[in-house]
């Protein structure tokens, strides 16, 4: 949907001694080529009578929005978008929405809300709302303008079990009036300095997923993507391994499938097939190979064909990305205890803000993917089912043919842009443990393994390792087996 065809009236609320909101909303308006006209809001200082509201200023902020709603009755607008002035839009916000079919019925609309009880999955990106507040980007049909000009008139409603909120109020309405939301939230409440209570807070996360009432919408990202019941099943891992030939130390892989061989089925992407024979990885190989090259976006290409194979695989709830010089360094057991329960994606990225000069530099080469979207990781991570089918369903590597290193990129970028919300789904935890050289720009191969290494790779979390040549003792620390752990604590 477009937003000027849905919604041909918007404004945006903005109290007149609030120039700093005013400055910041233009400017995020303008950033996201949104067009709205600013409504003034009435100031809570001349509020004498509270009308059935709770104070002064949420008295205030419910008559701005009559007021608003009736200026579209006069216009005779068909419906009306109404945003607060601390309001966030997901920075590709325009492209997500044109990908989503706004249902025909609706006559309330939130880009972004909370969920009090659960919602009904209704269309990609939309879901029906059953009970739901805050209004900083809510939109009203026409067809519905007088009931919610009665709702927000809260001097006839006597006694209610809720706080005396003008969202609240018109909640009541969603049991009657179809109303629908985006999800993954598309705009949400940004921290700000709030004149109704005195206080700087926001009930979001940073990506725009809900603080309060999780459980409301626990899994139902999930849900949406792969089919109920997905999160309650067993994790079961798909390893993928892109490699050049078989992996280095293919007895500790035996070692560790055998731990847990039900729950772990392996694909491999290898640059020269023939050497996979009698190894650890014959018999994986996929069926379409790229003709990999290093820092190429053909690295993207060759994983998301080894995603594209695994996901096949309906059972498989989790994947990891591995290369030959990796080794586990945790038992299979711990991993899938740990997936079990934490399903998250195991996938630390850093924003646009956070980057290096280099990898800015980079993304400017690609110049229609927001700032905002940007998301800078290792090439190596774990991602569930739901993660998987996002980053792997649309096809974005020919604008990333002539960036260098985009598998350090793509994945978590191309995740972001669609709306998903990285950084409040992924654990900032890295899954493969490495070692860089400094200033060096590549990590260290390890041939013969101190205590001193083990003990690193132990604290970091991680549950594999890479770069260990192919003569390397690593095997000798026997991390990846049960009893080895066990002795380790």
């Amino acid at each position: 949907m477009e937003l000027e065809n849905e919604f041909p009236l918007r404004y945006w609320i903005n109290l007149g001694h609030r120039a700093d909101r005013r400055e910041k909303t233009e400017w995020h308006l303008l950033e996201n080529h949104l067009q709205a006209e600013r409504f003034p809001a009435v100031d809570a200082r001349g509020i004498k009578k509270l009308r059935g509201y709770e104070t002064a200023g949420r008295y205030a902020l419910a008559l701005t929005k009559r007021l608003a709603i009736r200026r579209a009755v006069q216009m005779k607008a068909e419906a009306v978008l109404l945003l607060e002035d601390d309001v966030i839009f997901h920075p590709n916000i325009r492209e997500i929405l044109r990908g989503v079919n706004l249902p025909d019925d609706w006559g309330i609309m939130h880009l972004g809300c909370t969920h009090f009880e659960r919602p009904e999955p209704h269309s990609f990106g939309i879901v029906r709302v059953k009970h739901a507040v805050d209004h900083h980007a809510v939109a009203i049909h026409s067809r519905y303008f007088k009931e919610v000009l009665r709702i927000l008139d809260a001097s006839w409603q006597g006694e209610v079990h809720f706080p005396r909120a003008s969202d609240r109020f018109v909640a009541q309405l969603h049991q009657r009036i179809p109303t629908y939301a985006c999800f993954p939230n598309l705009a949400w409440q940004g921290v700000t300095d709030s004149n109704l209570t005195g206080s700087k807070y926001s009930a979001y996360l940073p990506g725009g997923s809900q603080k309060n009432s999780p459980a409301a919408v626990h899994n139902l990202l999930e849900e949406i993507t792969c089919g109920a019941g997905i999160s309650e099943v067993e994790p079961k891992v798909g390893l993928l391994f892109l490699t050049r030939g078989d992996v280095h130390h293919p007895q500790l892989w035996k070692d560790y499938v055998a731990q847990a061989p039900d729950h772990v089925k392996i694909f491999s992407h290898p640059k020269h097939p023939a050497a996979l024979e009698g190894g650890f990885l014959e018999d994986t190989a996929i069926k379409y190979l790229v003709d990999t090259r290093w820092g190429d976006v053909s690295l993207v290409q060759a994983t998301r064909n080894l995603m594209g194979r695994a996901l096949a695989e309906h059972d498989l709830t989790h994947f990891v990305l591995l290369s030959e010089s990796c080794v586990p360094i945790r038992p299979l057991g711990e991993l899938l205890k740990n997936l079990k329960n934490d399903p998250r994606p195991l996938l630390k990225a850093r924003r646009y803000d956070q980057a290096l000069e280099l990898q800015k530099e980079r993304a400017a080469q690609v110049t229609w993917i927001p700032h905002a979207c940007w998301r800078f990781h290792s090439q190596w991570w774990l991602m569930d089912r739901t993660a998987a089918l996002w980053s792997a369903g649309n096809d974005y590597t020919e604008s990333f043919r002539d960036f260098l290193a985009s598998d350090e990129s793509y994945f978590a970028t191309v995740l972001q842009m669609q709306g998903y919300p990285v950084d409040d789904k992924c654990k900032q935890t890295p899954v493969t443990w490495s070692k860089w050289l400094t200033d060096a720009g590549r990590p260290v191969e390890h041939s013969e393994v101190d205590a001193l290494t083990v003990a690193e790779m132990q604290a970091s979390g991680a549950f594999f390792a890479r770069k260990f040549l192919p003569d390397s003792d690593i095997g000798k620390w026997s991390m990846h087996l049960p009893w080895a752990a066990a002795d380790s604590q």
